[in-house]
């Protein structure tokens, strides 16, 4: 049986690189299999993914080239593997009930505050893959996107371990320079992050990082 990040890359690779209409390429698709390739060494059973904002339907069905389709794509690496549990939060209940009615069992999609939520997970429930997704990026005021990532990272550091993957969307928000990525949302999360010496396994439109 082949890996899951082969599977990604003949299934889903091209797609993520295909916007609708005039929309510029968010390219996920590098990050993703940085991320699989990382996500691929664990071998325990039950590995557990813990995801901010849901799959939702504002961008039509299916765009993996606009929003990623990442709860789907993770319902598909859950039955893949056959042991993932795969747990999503959205504060939308329009969202929630639109992702629930794409994905399998595997995946537990809750309607909540991601900050709340997490922090009121019990701190030894430990997840493999974190993905932090939530609240858009406005470039005209990013600071509370920002914010939002880091306070959602904070609420769950209690359920990370060494190994944990962190992954943040809608970082390089430009696409220009390494100094206008910090227009993205993920650029409080790097600072604390780097300051820990977690070890940087991507940087792009997404942060991957491992702790």
């Amino acid at each position: 049986m082949k890996s899951f990040v082969d599977y990604f890359k003949e299934n889903f690779y091209e797609k993520m690189l295909q916007p609708n209409g005039n929309n510029p390429i968010r390219n996920r698709a590098d990050s993703w299999i940085a991320m699989l390739e990382a996500f691929d060494t664990k071998h325990h059973d039950n590995l557990r993914i813990l995801e901010s904002g849901c799959i939702r339907a504002d961008h039509g069905d299916f765009c993996f080239g606009d929003d990623g389709c990442s709860t789907w794509i993770f319902d598909r690496w859950a039955q893949y593997v056959g042991g993932g549990i795969v747990t999503s939060v959205d504060i939308n209940s329009k969202n929630v009930e639109y992702a629930k009615s794409l994905v399998t069992e595997k995946v537990n999609v809750v309607c909540s505050d991601s900050i709340k939520y997490f922090y009121n997970i019990p701190p030894d429930q430990k997840f493999d893959l974190i993905y932090l997704d939530s609240l858009d990026i406005d470039k005209g005021d990013p600071l509370p996107s920002q914010i939002h990532a880091l306070k959602e990272l904070t609420a769950c550091l209690k359920n990370t371990m060494s190994g944990t993957i962190i992954m943040v969307d809608d970082c390089d928000v430009s696409g220009k320079s390494k100094m206008e990525f910090f227009l993205g949302k993920g650029n409080y999360v790097k600072e604390f992050l780097d300051n820990i010496h977690a070890d940087l396994i991507y940087q792009g439109y997404q942060l991957v990082y491992m702790l």
